[in-house]
């Protein structure tokens, strides 16, 4: 039977490219795929849009609590040599165990692209919880998602009204949000920028002075 993998990165690491690109060579050769997103995802409303500007329909955005499970969805991606999912951190939990019994009874590889954490620093949803739990394998693609100083990004943090917060709800999507902004960031600089004044940073802090 075919797998469900997982491709994740920080923001500006490439997934929506990457989407696109795994769809054209498909296609090229012939193939049928299926492109999956959440209608939480507002940026694009039926269409994923990469950052250099390509872009492309999907062919079942996905309700919030829709199931893949019914007859016109099933019609839709039946036939279908792969599924990618766009922003699979969108999706409920029932959806992501439905994507991997599709991939284990129906034979269709399931290609799930998404983030692992949101701008706190944490597991970005249960759905990403139970991705970690079910795929078959889990492939990080962000080598070309940079900080702001040059290292490797692992975190997404979030920028409101120009200033970095870990504060408020955890689905905004920028571009929908003029006041929001996302910034990927190293460890280092995600705790410079972000948790500098958390309670455990200022702990840690006061344990460095009073043992110097």
């Amino acid at each position: 039977m075919a797998d469900m993998i997982f491709k994740y990165s920080a923001m500006n690491g490439g997934k929506t490219l990457n989407i696109l690109q795994t769809a054209y060579s498909y296609e090229e050769n012939k193939f049928k795929i299926v492109i999956i997103k959440s209608i939480k995802d507002t940026k694009g409303n039926d269409t994923i849009i990469s950052r250099n500007g390509m872009n492309r329909k999907v062919d079942i955005l996905l309700k919030e609590n829709e199931s893949l499970l019914t007859e016109d969805n099933y019609k839709k991606y039946y036939t279908a040599k792969a599924i990618l999912v766009d922003e699979v951190e969108l999706l409920n939990l029932e959806q992501v165990r439905e994507l991997w019994m599709i991939s284990h009874l129906i034979n269709i590889p399931v290609i799930c692209y998404g983030l692992k954490s949101n701008f706190k620093g944490e597991l970005f949803s249960d759905a990403i919880g139970q991705i970690f739990a079910m795929a078959d394998h889990i492939e990080e693609i962000g080598s070309t998602s940079l900080c702001i100083c040059g290292k490797k990004a692992v975190f997404n943090a979030r920028k409101e009204n120009d200033k970095f917060t870990d504060v408020g709800q955890i689905v905004v999507i920028d571009g929908a949000n003029a006041d929001c902004e996302y910034v990927p960031l190293c460890s280092d600089c995600y705790l410079k920028y972000v948790k500098i004044n958390s309670n455990e940073a200022k702990n840690l802090a006061k344990l460095v002075d009073k043992i110097k």
